[in-house]
């Protein structure tokens, strides 16, 4: 009979143990698909001048916390002259530094918008600086001799001021929120612009740049998801061609 009490007895003990293993490594996965991701950061370096017909070297360094991101799905560089709207999207290429990096060689003068695209680990940034380029050839103009000779140059929009309709807003970490904004010119919609969200949390000089594609006639939407507490400032930049060139800048309270 004690025979049987003790193999009852070391057996209630696995079970127990096993149970409790269990429980133990289910709060273990709990806790890990709870914790939030480190947020994705881009340092992209860029020269403010440089001279047409000399290669121009752009840097974009991608860390995740303390850790360089050197499995990044997809680095591009995009370069745009403001002036003309032409763009150009360059392959990046991992050199030795564990810098993703391009060389480019200007032909026409004028300012540029240089953006590093960056994809990695289920998340996109895409930074922007401004370089101004001299010593080249004028930058082609968009409009045709049809258009100029009949006055059809998009004058309308020159010294208009475009109106940004943009919320400030409340969300939690971890949860995704669409950032929308409405754009109008003269009371009707825009369409067609290019809208970009510059966030940055208040207490760091970190920013994410996002671009937000327009939905429907002058709604421009993009989703994000913030993975950290505190309160953001939202720069929304519209741009369309020389003439419109307008920010507002909102707050957002992540909790």
């Amino acid at each position: 009979m004690k025979r049987f009490l003790a193999i009852g007895s070391i057996l209630t003990a696995l079970v127990l143990g096993a149970c409790g293993t269990n429980e133990e490594h289910k709060d273990h996965s709990a806790t890990s698909s709870d914790e939030v991701p480190e947020i994705l950061e881009v340092d992209l370096t860029v020269p403010e001048t440089a001279a047409a017909g000399e290669a121009v070297t752009f840097t974009a360094a991608v860390t995740q916390g303390k850790e360089i991101v050197e499995d990044a799905d997809e680095v591009k560089f995009e370069v745009l002259n403001i002036s003309s709207g032409e763009k150009e999207m360059i392959e990046a290429s991992l050199n030795e530094d564990k810098l993703y990096t391009i060389d480019y060689t200007f032909k026409a003068n004028g300012t540029y918008d240089i953006t590093s695209h960056v994809t990695a680990r289920s998340m996109h940034t895409m930074p922007t600086k401004q370089l101004s380029i001299t010593g080249g050839e004028e930058a082609a103009s968009t409009v045709t001799e049809e258009q100029a000779a009949h006055g059809e140059v998009a004058d309308h929009h020159h010294g208009s001021v475009a109106t940004i309709d943009f919320k400030e807003g409340t969300t939690t970490v971890g949860e995704a929120v669409m950032l929308e904004t409405n754009v109008t010119l003269t009371e009707e919609p825009l369409e067609g612009a290019r809208v970009k969200y510059d966030i940055v949390r208040s207490d760091t000089e970190q920013h994410t740049w996002l671009e937000a594609p327009e939905q429907k006639a002058g709604v421009y939407q993009t989703e994000f998801t913030f993975t950290e507490a505190g309160t953001y400032e939202i720069e929304v930049h519209v741009t369309k061609g020389n003439d419109i060139h307008e920010h507002v800048k909102k707050k957002y309270t992540v909790k």
